[in-house]
């Protein structure tokens, strides 16, 4: 069970928390928080001063990390630059496609084939249609899926 003075070190901790945007605050913060819950049930001291001692703790546990470890310039001559997928978008949309639930099944073949490269002219022809009524559907299943996107984005 946590004690109260410890709660309300945690509670004012992470208030700190969300009104700073420093890293290095927030890893001082983390590390207090930490220290706050080795020992949760303790009452003997006051929460004011279970934050500044466990923050306190916190900037040497830092501050001797700094010493451990060597600052390494993160300039351009030190930085290796990884190589991106090009088609990785492309992987991520077909995986979207595939398992988005909203979509018909006659818009997902549809989506998929232009995904794969095919066109509005290679389907008509295939499904003996005339090119218009191809992009008629083209553009209805893109409008769908560009609705079930911003949905599926928005819930996460």
């Amino acid at each position: 069970m946590i004690s109260h003075p410890v709660e309300g070190a945690i509670v004012a901790l992470q208030q700190s928390a969300l009104a700073t945007f420093d890293t290095y605050q927030l890893d001082r913060i983390d590390r207090a928080l930490d220290e706050l819950l080795r020992n949760p049930s303790d009452e003997s001291t006051p929460a004011e001063y279970r934050v500044r001692s466990a923050m306190g703790h916190a900037y040497e546990v830092l501050e001797r990390r700094k010493t451990i470890t060597p600052l390494v310039s993160l300039s351009a001559e030190h930085t290796e630059q990884g190589v991106s997928d090009r088609d990785y978008p492309l992987v991520e949309i077909n995986e979207w496609l595939r398992s988005e639930p909203g979509i018909s099944h006659e818009q997902r073949a549809l989506l998929q084939a232009l995904a794969r490269g095919e066109d509005a002219a290679t389907l008509a022809h295939r499904e003996g249609l005339p090119v218009a009524r191809v992009r008629e559907r083209i553009s209805r299943a893109r409008r769908a899926a560009r609705q079930f996107w911003k949905a599926s984005v928005l819930a996460a």
